[in-house]
């Protein structure tokens, strides 16, 4: 049954809009400041922030754990923290290792409770046209590159590599082994990429922190995940008595390590209320990104 989420303080391109939105079959099908001629149920929201729920980094789903220890985790890691869908990467060594891991990956995901992208992490030495197309095969968005900062970026077949893009355009994005690397290599790896026009992140990415948005363009994941639109998908937070320093109007900010969501939502249905954490097995599928950095992404290069 359709109904109204009235007044909401939706944090959306770095303010706050005062809004409402109306939700019919899990879906966001009208947001407007005043919605005065729709008679459904309304739920009043004023009193709270509501943010999209967010896209999270994990690197450690591939291994094997308990149906226990997997449920503690989701809950402490993700869903305590507003988490609505993942972002699951599996490491490969080689290339014919791929469909293996893929395989171990989404046996591991089975029980998730919410939704997950997946993404591979490979050595540079890995990175070859023929891995770049199968996982374009497979439907990857992006590649994960672990660097230890003494490889030569220059001596990769970028030119190769991005013939092999075509036409679907992958991220990359470095995963730096230590300081010393990223201090080593961020400026060749913006510069080479950049040159090659290949499709990348110009820094490393954080596991169990919600992705920008710039970053879930790139990869693909927005517009499906990540962002409170007409047509979305019923993924949203609800923060209660959030600091009026972090409600300035130009700049609101969610200091995700000192707040906590008060409700967490997805797919319509409730994760969090307070305390309580819900938990429900396999509700949580794989979504597919089928054309990758389709929105352009501005990053802030001093980031990284």
């Amino acid at each position: 049954m359709p109904y109204i989420i009235e007044q909401a303080n939706v944090l959306k391109n770095n303010k706050v809009e005062c809004c409402s939105l109306v939700i019919d079959d899990n879906r966001i099908d009208y947001m407007s400041r005043k919605i005065s001629r729709y008679h459904f149920i309304r739920m009043p929201v004023d009193e709270f922030v509501l943010t999209a729920g967010y896209v999270m980094l994990d690197f450690s789903f591939q291994k094997q754990r308990t149906f226990e220890q997997f449920k503690q985790y989701v809950q402490q890691h993700f869903i305590s923290r507003g988490c609505t869908t993942l972002l699951a990467v599996c490491d490969v060594r080689y290339e014919k290792q791929l469909p293996k891991a893929l395989q171990q990956l989404r046996q591991q995901l089975l029980n998730s409770p919410i939704d997950y992208f997946i993404g591979v992490k490979i050595p540079l030495r890995t990175l070859t046209p023929s891995f770049v197309r199968e996982c374009k095969r497979c439907k990857i968005p992006v590649i994960f590159i672990e660097l230890d900062g003494e490889e030569n970026l220059a001596n990769v077949p970028w030119y190769w590599i991005y013939e092999a893009l075509s036409p679907y355009f992958l991220a990359f994005s470095p995963h730096w082994k230590s300081q010393r690397a990223l201090s080593l290599q961020q400026k060749q790896w913006r510069q080479v990429l950049k040159e090659h026009k290949i499709p990348f992140i110009p820094f490393s990415l954080k596991e169990r922190t919600p992705l920008s948005l710039e970053v879930l363009k790139k990869i693909g994941i927005y517009p499906q995940k990540g962002d409170i639109r007409i047509g979305g998908e019923v993924d949203y937070n609800l923060y209660e008595h959030m600091p009026t320093s972090h409600l300035v109007a130009e700049k609101p900010i969610v200091d995700y390590d000192n707040h906590v969501p008060t409700i967490t939502v997805h797919k319509g249905r409730l994760l969090k209320a307070g305390e309580q954490i819900y938990f429900y097995p396999g509700f949580g599928k794989e979504c597919v990104v089928r054309a990758p950095g389709m929105f352009a992404a501005h990053f802030d290069e001093r980031k990284g």
